[in-house]
């Protein structure tokens, strides 16, 4: 056999095994969520969530704004059923994760320990480039810690309390001001 051949028949191979491999990944991301298996885990995603938005003296964190009761119906009537099956797999391997590294659920960790787990799922959730991330995005869905935290932010900033406690919030302002400078220690503006 030629040397040219050889290597041919090497690269065809390594490209068909790819090929295989993520037409078998883009299947079982298109299939249909277990959504039952999440409204199971309200619990968890309070957790999760008030660990990246946690109660300070005076502002409320995310379980108190009731982050959960906006992010579930937002996970299962508006998000595309990749990006949801993303979501579902990576709270299986938080849990997963968390047994076996810790050996306990993750709601009695203690809170440094949360904050570790979650910083190896946003370690993880790092792609190698801009456009690796993209394509990633693109096919795949956002990662599993991307998604939780940009829901647990948007939740926040919409529920009563964290609009009206957590940042600065006018029910009627007097007139539009295109720019207004933030006062010290001054919380952000809650409307645009």
């Amino acid at each position: 056999m030629k040397r040219r051949k050889a290597i041919g028949s090497i690269l065809l191979a390594g490209g068909a095994t790819a090929l295989v491999y993520s037409g078998y990944e883009w299947f079982e991301l298109t299939k249909e969520p277990d959504i039952a298996y999440l409204l199971t885990k309200k619990q968890l995603l309070s957790e999760l969530a008030e660990t990246i938005i946690p109660a300070t003296p005076g502002v409320p964190g995310a379980t108190e704004a009731g982050v959960v009761g906006f992010m579930i119906p937002i996970l299962t009537e508006c998000t595309e059923p990749k990006k949801l099956n993303t979501f579902i797999e990576g709270l299986q391997d938080l849990e997963s994760h968390t047994r076996s590294s810790y050996h306990n659920d993750f709601g009695h960790c203690s809170g440094k320990e949360k904050e570790e787990i979650l910083q190896y799922f946003e370690n993880r959730a790092a792609p190698l480039s801009r456009f690796a991330g993209k394509v990633r995005n693109k096919f795949f869905g956002g990662s599993f810690f991307d998604t939780l935290k940009q829901y647990t932010v948007e939740c926040y900033c919409i529920s009563e309390k964290g609009a009206t406690l957590g940042l600065s919030y006018i029910p009627v302002p007097g007139r539009y001001e295109a720019c207004i400078p933030l006062e010290p220690a001054q919380r952000a503006w809650a409307t645009k």
